[in-house]
């Protein structure tokens, strides 16, 4: 699965929301990636709005249009090497990111992100949309 791109949920979100330049970009995408820890915190995102009636629905069906990829054992290999780096770095990010971030990097996805935090992962590959 090398070279594929992931989202982050950052992006997702804007997906969902509407916002015409990523749905453009999403849509152009032949397979859309979903770390597992992102359609966590999407999943969570719906139940915990305003309007989680509304947006549950919605998030499922996005996500149901993804390739979801559960964690493997190898992924929590990758997730304690780049969280100690990081820590070596005196550059921790959220836990989450971590995780997604070993994901990325297991699989050799490119990761889609507003996030800056996942910039101090070394060798994860990023795009900003």
């Amino acid at each position: 699965m090398s070279g594929e791109i992931a989202l982050d949920n950052s992006v997702a979100v804007r997906f969902l929301n509407g916002d015409a330049a990523i749905t453009a970009r999403v849509l152009a995408v032949p397979e859309i990636v979903l770390p597992i820890v992102v359609v966590g915190e999407l999943l969570f995102g719906a139940e915990n709005s305003t309007r989680p009636l509304q947006n549950l629905p919605r998030y499922l069906e996005f996500i149901s249009a993804c390739v979801v990829m559960p964690l493997e054992r190898e992924t929590a290999t990758t997730y304690a090497r780049t969280r100690l780096a990081l820590k070596r770095k005196g550059r921790p990010i959220p836990m989450n990111d971590v995780w997604i971030a070993a994901q990325c990097l297991e699989h050799g996805w490119v990761l889609v992100t507003d996030d800056t935090d996942f910039d101090y992962v070394d060798g994860l590959a990023l795009e900003r949309w």
